[in-house]
């Protein structure tokens, strides 16, 4: 079932925070002309979002063969541009895309340098842009702790690529990336209140307020962007 929150349309059960990742995109101006592939696309939400803004040559792919199902079921005006993939493998050629996004999917990739440097940097044109959002580390262990009160062992084999602020940058540099930009964005959304709340009441509103205001080396997420 479709939902609109602030005219973008989501779907029930949204894992990642569909408004900032959009809103993150149109900050950097991109022209609407590109070519975009979004890697972990889930039902293709975002991709979908920026479809309706005019960026027609969107992509998707996704490793969850049911979420990206029910995504070309919602999403019929994209859902010839939304692909399944194996792990660790993207099924494009070499310098196709202008941009590749990663949003919340860092973390998730098993020998993540590995797959920067071999998929997302080799699909990517010359010049071409990656964009990403990821947790930073320490802060997500916290996070862990408040939400399960334990240190889960199935939740790190999930998040097996968390990175911190220099260590994100280190694997950026290595995977053949230049002009690194990785600062903190808004955190105040909707998806993050709702999260806080449910989990924490209202302390979580307060917390998540302390945290907006800290430096990026210490902030939840780190969001940025790269260059082939």
């Amino acid at each position: 079932m479709e939902e609109k929150q602030n005219k973008i349309i989501i779907q029930e059960g949204e894992l990642g925070n569909i408004q900032a990742s959009l809103e993150y995109f149109l900050k950097l101006n991109i022209p609407k002309d590109v070519k975009i592939l979004d890697v972990g696309c889930n039902y293709g939400s975002l991709i979908y979002n920026l479809y309706a803004l005019g960026y027609h040559n969107v992509f998707g792919v996704e490793i969850d063969k049911s979420a990206l199902e029910k995504g070309k079921i919602s999403y019929p005006r994209i859902s010839d541009n939304l692909y399944t993939h194996e792990a660790g493998n993207l099924p494009f050629g070499d310098g196709i895309f202008d941009v590749v996004l990663m949003f919340d999917v860092i973390e998730h990739i098993p020998d993540v340098q590995v797959f920067l440097k071999n998929e997302v940097f080799r699909i990517l044109k010359k010049r071409g842009v990656f964009i990403f959002q990821t947790p930073n580390k320490p802060m997500n262990i916290l996070w862990v702790y408040l939400d399960n009160k334990s240190f889960k062992v199935e939740w790190w084999k999930e998040h097996c690529s968390l990175q911190t602020f220099w260590g994100l940058k280190k694997l950026l540099f290595s995977a053949g990336f230049n002009n690194i930009v990785i600062e903190k964005y808004n955190v105040w959304t909707e998806h993050n209140k709702n999260k806080v709340k449910k989990k924490l009441g209202y302390i979580g509103l307060w917390l998540l307020k302390f945290v907006s205001v800290l430096p990026v080396y210490i902030c939840t997420n780190f969001w940025g962007y790269a260059k082939k």
